[in-house]
């Protein structure tokens, strides 16, 4: 969102433009971007014709999607978001990054939290 730009998450943007297979979210990260943006527009913190621009911007980003969970990564998902406190969507965030053994980019304090706790290096804009 405009107002909360930051010089990290304007290097992080350039980054996942520019290189290819480094960042990587669930499915759910593109309905959680389109919501971000719907909602960005009805709190008005940005107009109407700033939410398509948005996705465009958000398309440029080489972000690699992983595939859709199956029972067992779904009931991984469900304990990470039991143990930790966090809403079944996060915590599919943090058992991807414990998957892949990556670092995590988040704004989210409780997402990050859970993230430290389990060793993971953590990245904050």
């Amino acid at each position: 969102m405009p107002d909360e730009a930051s010089d990290a998450a304007r290097d992080l943007y350039a980054l996942a433009c520019a290189e290819e297979g480094i960042f990587h979210a669930p499915q759910l990260w593109q309905w959680e971007m389109g919501n971000l943006l719907m909602m960005g527009h009805v709190r008005k913190r940005i107009p109407a014709e700033l939410v398509e621009q948005g996705l465009e911007i958000l398309a440029a980003a080489r972000v690699s999607l992983d595939a859709a969970p199956n029972a067992h990564r779904q009931s991984q998902v469900a304990r990470l978001a039991l143990t930790h406190g966090l809403t079944f969507y996060d915590a599919a965030y943090l058992e991807l990054v414990l998957r892949l053994n990556g670092q995590l980019a988040s704004a989210d304090r409780a997402l990050l939290a859970a993230a430290k706790a389990c060793g993971i290096v953590c990245m904050t804009f």
